[in-house]
């Protein structure tokens, strides 16, 4: 079903270092390099991510801990990668269509065997009451069974517990393979930043941009208007002095009424539009401006 992707999949698969290293001796818990049919040290695991079931948790949150998940599997030694989402995108329509439905043993067994890949990690995150358990299992594909698994109970707090809590799990599962020369467990900050990304969208700084634009370009034009009044004002002035002619009372009070009003105009505007370009060096830490609140999965750290 799935078949029509493998080739592309994967060459676009990251792959870990090929330098063999030593194994430590297999456990049960650690099948994927025990036996005579153990994966042989020249090669990486290859190994395919699925996305973590959410039972209780928005399924945005599910996406950026299976994120993260996928990072911290890049990070060890001899290890290549590939998320579901990374699948999907290269399957066409309707075999993504099957493979969103796929959540039984025989179907993840059908999708890792079309892979062409040595095990599937699977997990979940479920609400219970006030807790929150979250845990990955560790499919071989060549026994069809379970080799490695690890499981936390959290208390709910904010989501970041679940990101502290992938590095562990990884660990956990994966006590056979060690972290890349160089790695360091723990999820990248800029995973941890979309779970919690700044509180305003971009539109809302262009928006405060522009109407601070607006006021100021206002507040120009009236102080322009003000000097030319009091051109007008003077050249009144002048010409009424030299023609020793009589002028009217209400003129000039109008004269001068512009002039007043132009200039508390240009004031009042040139001072908001001061408050605004403030505002807006204020606002930068707090604007959203790579959309981290509606993205979904992305590529996190393939090499």
């Amino acid at each position: 079903m799935f078949g029509i992707a493998i080739s592309v999949i994967l060459a676009a698969a990251p792959r870990g270092p090929q330098t063999p290293t030593p194994t430590p001796a297999a456990t049960p818990a650690t099948a994927f390099s025990a036996g005579p049919e153990a994966i042989a040290p020249s090669r990486s695991l290859r190994l395919a991510v699925y996305e973590l079931k959410a039972d209780g948790i928005d399924t945005r949150t599910a996406r950026i801990v299976t994120d993260a998940l996928v990072a911290e599997l890049r990070k060890l030694q001899r290890v290549s990668v590939v998320s579901m989402d990374e699948v999907k995108a290269m399957l066409d329509l309707e075999a993504s269509k099957q493979m969103v439905g796929c959540d039984d043993d025989s179907c993840l067994a059908e999708i890792a065997d079309s892979l062409g890949v040595d095990g599937l990690i699977i997990g979940n995150i479920t609400r219970l009451g006030d807790e929150v358990v979250i845990g990955i299992k560790r499919l071989d594909q060549r026994s069809a069974g379970v080799v490695g698994t690890a499981t936390q109970r959290l208390k709910t707090a904010d989501g970041s517990e679940f990101l502290a809590a992938v590095g562990p799990l990884v660990e956990s599962t994966f006590a056979d393979i060690p972290l890349r020369p160089g790695a360091k467990r723990g999820v990248d900050e800029a995973i941890a930043l979309r779970l919690h990304p700044p509180p305003l969208p971009v539109w809302v700084y262009w928006a405060d941009a522009i109407a601070t634009g607006a006021t100021v370009a206002t507040g120009l034009g009236a102080l322009v208007m003000n000097r030319l009044a009091v051109a007008d004002h003077d050249q009144f002035v002048a010409a009424t002095l030299e023609t020793q002619s009589p002028v009217r009372g209400s003129d000039v009070r109008a004269k001068q009424d512009v002039i007043v009003g132009t200039a508390v105009a240009s004031w009042v505007l040139l001072g908001t539009g001061l408050l605004g370009g403030a505002s807006l060096v204020g606002l930068v830490p707090f604007t959203d401006w790579d959309n981290l609140a509606g993205s979904g999965s992305t590529d996190t750290g393939a090499e």
